[in-house]
């Protein structure tokens, strides 16, 4: 039930960085998604960003509802650390562990980042998939659960299109979205415009949507998954708080303080 592409928040996709990144520029948050497929709810994705001395920690665990868990009891449970380097966000540290009954997705990476000739360059080591990986890299790279924060930092109606280096089962690649428009979406009984960005695979017939909300800083809202022209699953934002400030929640879901 639960698939690689629904870690985004979103999921599938990757990133560079600018330096115009500061640390602690993001708020700290904690955030909420229902997954769901075929109009069922099949699992609840709980996201917190919380601060380091260095930049942010970014967790996300996964496990399934109602129906669903009665017959599996697949989870996924991810961290990453992204330091603030000289003003350009860094991954550091990525850990994914997935339990269930598909084959084993788990990962554990580091990326040892240095200065060479005056630009940056890092070392990716660790296990992905039960096989070691060592890669050299010259720009920044993301991996399914960092790569949102950079996107929630830089996307805005006047930039069309983000291209994103990304580490995907071991290898590294170029992933783009694009900014396809702006639209009307609801949450927590109000009204926001929307970024609606895209990301369409090349090699696949499949597409990533999400729909960022410039007021809620850049928070996805809403997260579809499309396979072969048909939506496959989605990702429902139900309820996110802000630097423990007040806690945003769908009207529709129970009103409980549990993240």
């Amino acid at each position: 039930m639960l698939v690689r592409t629904q870690l985004l928040i979103l999921s599938a996709a990757l990133l560079f960085s600018h330096n115009i990144f500061a640390a602690h520029a993001l708020p700290e948050f904690t955030a909420k998604y229902a997954v769901e497929s075929y109009g069922m709810k099949l699992a609840i994705a709980r996201y917190q960003l919380s601060y380091t001395e260095t930049g942010y920690k970014f967790t996300q665990n996964t496990e399934l509802y109602g129906f669903a868990s009665m017959f599996r009891d697949d989870t996924v449970n991810a961290v990453s650390y992204v330091d603030d380097v000289n003003g350009t966000l860094l991954l550091q540290k990525h850990n994914y562990i997935q339990t269930g009954k598909e084959k084993n997705k788990n990962e554990d990476i580091s990326i040892q980042w240095h200065n060479a000739n005056g630009a940056m360059a890092g070392t990716i080591s660790g296990i992905v998939r039960g096989k070691k990986i060592k890669l050299q890299v010259t720009t920044p790279v993301w991996e399914v659960l960092s790569f949102q924060l950079p996107l929630m930092l830089e996307a805005n109606k006047e930039k069309k299109v983000y291209p994103y280096h990304a580490i995907i089962q071991g290898e590294v690649d170029t992933y783009n979205f694009d900014l396809t428009s702006q639209e009307e979406i609801r949450f927590a009984d109000k009204s926001y415009q929307a970024l609606h960005v895209v990301r369409k695979d090349p090699n696949k017939d499949r597409q990533l949507h999400l729909w960022l909300v410039p007021e809620l800083h850049n928070m996805p809202v809403l997260i579809e998954n499309y396979r072969d022209g048909k939506k496959h699953s989605r990702m429902r934002l139900e309820s996110v708080q802000f630097n423990a400030g007040k806690i945003l929640r769908e009207i529709e879901i129970a009103t409980d303080d549990d993240f």
